[in-house]
């Protein structure tokens, strides 16, 4: 009976030792899990406008002209994208007033071209010198944004190349924009002569910008 009574024990006290050696094994297993999480920081980078840029190509559409463009460059003055992960957003202000034409020199008409550019016809840089440009989110290496421009949101998506390294990161790619709903009157066909055409309202735009901590 006795030894009945000790194998009883025994059973119990080595159970008892099992269940406390799971436990702190399942203890341990939660501690090492949460110490393996890693804390996703939110990294803010600054526009580095001197090696950024925002090259240009707009088009004439129809008539004897069809297909002739003039291309150049517009600065981003400022902007600053925060990584948080892999989550991304950010803001840009392009500098309107310093529209420059690189396709023509001054005896073909570079001057006065510029000059149109930033008129009431197009641009109306004295009224609405800058455009503000919203990074929504990358996702699948496709940025959206959304341009306010005269009032005027127009969204657009497209790809993106982005590279990080250390306390610097570059974003590059090429987009369309479609400023039909910006209703500019250069870019209207003119009632007296439909048959010659029209600037079209799409302006191509390559972005090459480059950010620092």
């Amino acid at each position: 009976m006795k030894k009945l009574i000790y194998g009883v024990f025994a059973f119990a006290a080595m159970g008892l030792t099992a269940c406390g050696a799971n436990d702190q094994e399942e203890v341990t297993n939660e501690t090492k899990t949460e110490d393996t999480k890693e804390e996703v920081v939110a990294e803010t980078y600054n526009l580095n406008s001197e090696e950024s840029v925002l090259n240009w190509e707009g088009s004439w559409t129809g008539g004897k002209n069809d297909g002739k463009t003039h291309y150049g460059i517009v600065s981003i003055s400022e902007g600053s994208v925060t990584k948080e992960g892999d989550n991304y957003k950010g803001s840009f202000t392009v500098d309107m007033n310093t529209i420059e034409v690189q396709d023509i020199d001054e005896a073909s008409g570079k001057p006065k071209l510029e000059k149109h550019l930033n008129s009431e016809d197009f641009f109306n840089t004295s009224e609405y010198g800058t455009v503000n440009v919203t990074l929504n989110e990358i996702v699948d290496n496709k940025a959206s944004i959304t341009i306010d421009y005269h009032g005027v949101e127009m969204n657009e998506t497209f790809p993106v190349e982005v590279n990080t390294s250390g306390d610097n990161m570059s974003i590059s790619g090429e987009f369309g924009v479609d400023f039909e709903k910006a209703n500019m009157s250069g870019m209207q066909v003119n009632p007296e002569k439909p048959e010659d055409g029209k600037v079209s309202s799409m302006i191509n735009f390559e972005l090459e910008a480059e950010l620092s901590k």
